[in-house]
């Protein structure tokens, strides 16, 4: 995507470029993710969208990612759309808890559909619970454990970029934020058979003709309002599950602008 499709559309060009389900994740995010003057760290950020609408919704938001390009992408896109309020660095989030200090404390922390990436899950959330000030907010979303597999879905061995593990449950996932002194207050699922099935066609295109992926299938995202309905009446598993959890020993922070 060049930054035309940017100027033209703002900063939900980064979100309608992507599949349906990242278009998904960011309307679970719209719903959740508080506005006016928060601190917000978007973890593993990749080409920043979602730290962007954190910006757009008046948050100082930063984004770490350990792909540079990415962070340049990033940068140029939020200049282009002129937000002053939003960084990106380079950072591993598996050693967060190295130069974690150094950037203090945050109101919300965003995490989507990276911790299924890392080997070290149980320390990633704590690394993350850590940056919250007390009353903070934990949102993340991570494949459902029991989602039907997608084209090209694979499991990695090592930490090469692809999937460590299939997913999480609720429960799992549930346990993981109490023990990091997180309260689960919300859980929901995200991405059904509408959306993955559109997701599924833009792969199978992408291998063949990749310049007409996109735009073969973009007509198709008329029927993701009805993604619920059909994946109650077809018991299709969703693809992914969504939590948030606030930061014990404190009051939440509901700070808007």
């Amino acid at each position: 995507m060049n930054n035309s499709l940017v100027k033209l559309l703002g900063w939900k060009a980064t979100v309608l470029h992507g599949d349906p389900c990242v278009y998904d994740r960011w309307k679970w995010l719209q719903s959740q993710l508080l506005p006016g003057k928060m601190h917000t760290l978007d973890a593993g950020c990749g080409s920043g969208p979602f730290t962007m609408y954190a910006a757009k919704i008046g948050n100082r938001s930063l984004g770490i990612s350990f792909d540079e390009r990415n962070n340049q992408v990033a940068q140029e896109r939020a200049k282009t759309l002129k937000l002053t309020n939003i960084k990106f660095m380079e950072g591993d989030l598996r050693e967060l808890d190295e130069y974690g200090d150094q950037l203090g404390k945050f109101d919300q922390v965003i995490c989507m559909e990276t911790i299924e990436h890392i080997l070290h899950d149980d320390k990633l959330i704590a690394d993350l619970s850590a940056r919250l000030a007390p009353g903070g907010r934990l949102l993340i979303t991570t494949p459902y454990k029991h989602y039907r597999h997608m084209v090209d879905d694979h499991l990695s061995e090592y930490e090469d970029g692809g999937h460590v593990r299939w997913g999480y449950t609720h429960e799992e996932m549930r346990a993981l934020f109490n023990k990091h002194g997180l309260e689960v207050v919300a859980e929901d699922y995200i991405s059904g058979v509408v959306s993955q099935q559109i997701t599924n066609l833009m792969r199978l295109l992408g291998k063949k003709v990749p310049q007409l992926a996109w735009p073969a299938t973009f007509p198709l995202r008329v029927l993701q309002p009805l993604d619920r309905t059909l994946t109650r009446l077809t018991g299709y598993p969703y693809l992914s599950i969504a939590v948030v959890g606030i930061k014990r020993n404190g009051q939440n922070r509901t700070e808007r602008a």
